[in-house]
């Protein structure tokens, strides 16, 4: 009996052993579908994580400079070749310069400290404004209220309105705390740029087909053919 016992557990220890290595080339086949059933089970168990601190989420803001204008151009300048890359991204230092270069120079003379803040699909303008420039738009009571200079936010979206051609289409206009009526914001704008369309123009190369702002900053994609 003693006997019979021990050769039943030698069975029983092969068929475990056999068990086991039947399994182990089983897992190693199959070791691609297993590690991705494992990650689609911690994938669906745990919480997607928070974005890393600086993702692109936080808006950026940018001040106009000489070098920032120059740095600009030179990346504009490398999309405009025949063989440049198929889009480029602007800081929001960069898009600041070129707006401030759009709001031509008697737009320039009223304002300074500016600095323009990229949202999502949105320019935000801040400046200190020479109130004088408003002239009749601003409304008797609300003209005897401001000061000579007053702080001044204006915001909207762009698009490539021509071949060459972004168009900043400004559609609040608040100064002070003073929002204007947003059929009055082209013509405030037009009083800043001396022009009679409402936008302010951002010179871009005529490879440009399309843009995005994005809170880290604004990418130019090259148009089809481009």
């Amino acid at each position: 009996m003693a006997e019979g016992g021990c050769f039943k557990s030698l069975l029983a220890g092969i068929g475990c052993l056999t068990v086991v290595a039947v399994g182990g080339i089983a897992a190693w086949h199959y070791r691609a579908q297993l590690g991705g059933l494992y990650r689609s089970i911690v994938e669906r168990e745990s919480p997607a994580p928070f974005p890393p601190p600086g993702a692109d989420t936080v808006p950026s803001t940018g001040r106009p400079s000489a070098q920032a204008f120059e740095s600009a151009r030179r990346t504009q300048d490398a999309m405009a070749r025949r063989d440049g890359p198929g889009y480029v991204t602007l800081s929001a230092d960069e898009m600041a310069s070129l707006v401030a270069a759009g709001l031509g120079p008697a737009g320039r003379a009223a304002l300074d400290s500016m600095e323009v803040t990229l949202h999502e699909d949105r320019f935000e303008f801040r400046a200190v404004l020479n109130t004088e420039l408003l002239g009749a738009m601003l409304p008797g009571p609300l003209a005897g209220i401001l000061s000579a200079r007053e702080p001044v936010r204006v915001s909207g979206g762009a698009r490539v309105a021509a071949v060459g051609a972004v168009a900043w289409e400004p559609d609040s206009f608040v100064v002070r705390s003073f929002p204007f009526p947003r059929s009055a914001v082209p013509i405030l704008v037009n009083q800043l740029t001396g022009r009679p369309d409402g936008i302010v123009p951002i010179p871009v190369p005529p490879t440009v087909g399309d843009l995005r702002i994005r809170p880290g900053g604004v990418t130019f994609y090259r148009r089809a053919g481009g």
